[in-house]
């Protein structure tokens, strides 16, 4: 699958994982729009910029609810997940398609607890980056293994912030590059992560 989206206003991005499904890519070519666009379009008086941590949070508990991971529901849940996705990037962008000047994380954080998953989430893209979710697939099985674990069923809120957080953090390694006061508190990088972090 093509590493960059194009969405009906010629913006060519590269999203935030691998897609691997057109379901999908669709899906998180809407959202970006939609984030983008769709609301002035709509008459809507949203402002633009990062959607706040709940966003994801919230969404997904409505996924579970609706039992969108159990493998019945599998094109649904590419759709969903995809168009999230699509919204929390497109927030952190321009109507160019450019990162937004002002944009610092990947959401706008509001708990300590998410705060402390999305940092970790960030320490483990740029020192196990092997170890993480960089495909649609790999993100799929990461929200339904979450999923079982009662994590969106209105359980564990601060573990739920916690564990949304590592994987906001995550994501959002490939948009925001680690910067010089992290590197020294994260252990040594292999070559490899070097090279993914001049890339960054």
């Amino acid at each position: 699958m093509a590493t960059l989206l194009q969405n009906t206003k010629k913006l060519s991005i590269p999203p935030l994982i691998e897609i691997q499904s057109a379901t999908f890519a669709g899906s998180y070519a809407n959202g970006v729009w939609w984030r983008l666009f769709g609301w002035r379009e709509h008459g809507e008086v949203e402002a633009q910029g990062p959607l706040p941590e709940s966003y994801l949070i919230d969404n997904l508990k409505v996924c579970a609810r609706m039992n969108r991971f159990d493998e019945r529901h599998d094109i649904q849940l590419r759709e969903d997940t995809g168009f999230f996705l699509g919204m929390l990037h497109g927030g952190v962008l321009t109507s160019e398609g450019a990162l937004r000047p002002e944009a610092r994380t990947l959401v706008i954080i509001h708990t300590q607890d998410f705060r402390e998953g999305y940092e970790r989430g960030r320490k483990d893209y740029f020192t196990q980056y092997e170890e993480i979710a960089h495909t649609e697939h790999d993100l799929l099985d990461l929200l339904k293994a979450r999923a079982e674990d009662n994590l969106y069923l209105g359980r564990e809120q601060s573990t739920l912030r916690w564990a949304i957080g590592c994987t906001a953090g995550e994501l959002s390694g490939r948009i925001f590059p680690m910067v010089k006061p992290q590197l020294s508190t994260y252990p040594a990088l292999s070559s490899k992560q070097h090279t993914v972090l001049r890339e960054a």
